[in-house]
């Protein structure tokens, strides 16, 4: 049988192996749930994030390769292990048929047990290789991102800053507000006026008896001594 020290590598390399399969299988699980990361992305990014992709699925297919031929390789030492165990043992009159049979058997077990080794050796390059790419490429890329979102975020900033200063106030703005009821002498009322919101000039709705025709008059204002203001407008509506 292998030495434990073999078999307590053997295991741990297994349990790494699963881990980083795992965490391949989460990142494509992630990018698969999540169609939407890709609405924001330009063409060259989506090209970007499949290459990723491609190295993770790469990863977790040479992961799973891998155990294959981990188990392989530990199995090719077991019977070479049960082989020489035999050999070892004292035996009376031996069977030159046996150790015959025994020596080729364990001859063919150790080219095996090579030419496994050496493939092993090969998808564990590929496996690890495919991993740590894809790792490296995808936080280069979370990184970019994270860049590119906050230098965006500051342009639309300074770009309501400047649609803020530079928007144009329409100047004839005109809203019609209507007046308490108030007594007067023709009985209770309420008066119309039409306010120019941006100067605050207003002009009083009057009608005639009959409803027939509807005009509107200027409001004249009073300064601050009780008179008339000196408008030098013209008393019409623009």
């Amino acid at each position: 049988m292998p030495d434990a020290p073999l078999q307590d590598a053997a295991t741990g390399y297994v349990d790494a192996v699963k881990w980083l399969v795992g965490i391949s299988g989460a990142v494509l699980a992630g990018v698969y749930l999540h169609p939407e990361m890709l609405m924001g992305l330009p063409q060259r990014g989506r090209v970007y994030l499949a290459v990723v992709m491609f190295l993770f699925g790469v990863s977790i297919f040479g992961g799973v390769v891998y155990l294959f031929w981990i188990n392989r390789v530990r199995r090719r030492k077991e019977r070479i292990a049960e082989i020489e165990k035999e050999q070892s043992a004292p035996v009376v009159i031996p069977d030159p048929e046996r150790v015959n049979a025994l020596r080729e058997g364990k001859e063919k077990l150790i080219e095996e047990e090579k030419k496994s080794q050496g493939l092993l050796d090969l998808w564990f390059a590929v496996f690890t290789g495919a991993f740590y790419l894809g790792s490296f490429m995808g936080l280069i890329m979370f990184c970019v991102q994270v860049a590119l979102a906050q230098k965006h975020d500051d342009c639309k900033d300074k770009k309501k800053g400047g649609e803020a200063k530079t928007v144009l106030v329409d100047p004839l703005r005109y809203t019609l507000a209507q007046s308490a009821v108030h007594r007067t002498a023709h009985g209770m009322q309420a008066h119309t006026f039409l306010v120019n919101q941006q100067t605050g000039e207003m002009w009083q709705m009057i009608c005639d008896q009959k409803g027939n025709v509807v005009a509107f008059q200027r409001v004249k204002r009073l300064d601050v001594s009780g008179n008339p203001e000196d408008d030098k407008a013209t008393a019409k509506m623009p």
